[in-house]
């Protein structure tokens, strides 16, 4: 505090790491999301009664749209913004992923796979322009840093958690 006034540096600071945080969360769950179903191959193997290529071929499906949707959602983020392109994003990739979760046949995993991907396609498009929007130009590189760190941390996690939850449940509790 300077004069009863906030000292704009330190208010930029807290600005930028809630924004660093809260799409490092975002980016957290994206990952997560991700290896969600490939620990639970073996149980969903026994349950729909398909070869690990089947399910190779579900994942296969959600990256080839999430890839694909990735320059679409850069025009998204362009026309709607970040945020409301991001949260949008958020919502159908952790919905598809709890779908999954009560597919009843294999078939039924195929759309929904679809559907993860293009929630999936949101994150990077909307994270950077966040970024770049929002954080001073002096900690992007910090941001770019944690941002990365966060989704390897999802990667890392989601195994345990989804087995974790199997283990004491089953595999469709654990991808809902």
């Amino acid at each position: 505090m300077v004069n009863g006034m906030l000292d704009t540096t330190e208010g930029t600071l807290r600005r930028d790491l809630r924004i660093i945080g809260l799409v490092g969360s975002a980016h957290f769950f994206s990952h997560f999301f991700q290896l969600a179903l490939p620990p639970l191959f073996p149980l969903i193997k026994e349950t729909f009664g398909v070869p690990y290529v089947a399910l190779g071929f579900v994942v296969s499906l959600m990256y080839a749209s999430s890839g694909i949707g990735q320059t679409i959602s850069g025009f998204l983020v362009d026309r709607f913004g970040a945020a409301r392109v991001l949260v949008t994003g958020m919502c159908l990739f952790s919905g598809a992923i709890a779908a999954a979760g009560i597919a009843p046949t294999y078939w039924a995993l195929l759309p929904i796979a679809v559907l993860a991907g293009l929630g999936n396609s949101v994150f990077h498009p909307a994270d950077y322009s966040i970024f770049n929007a929002s954080v001073d130009a002096r900690r992007l590189g910090r941001a770019y840093g944690v941002h990365s760190i966060c989704g390897n941390l999802g990667w890392t996690a989601a195994p345990v958690v989804v087995v974790a939850l199997a283990a004491h449940s089953s595999w469709r509790t654990a991808s809902t």
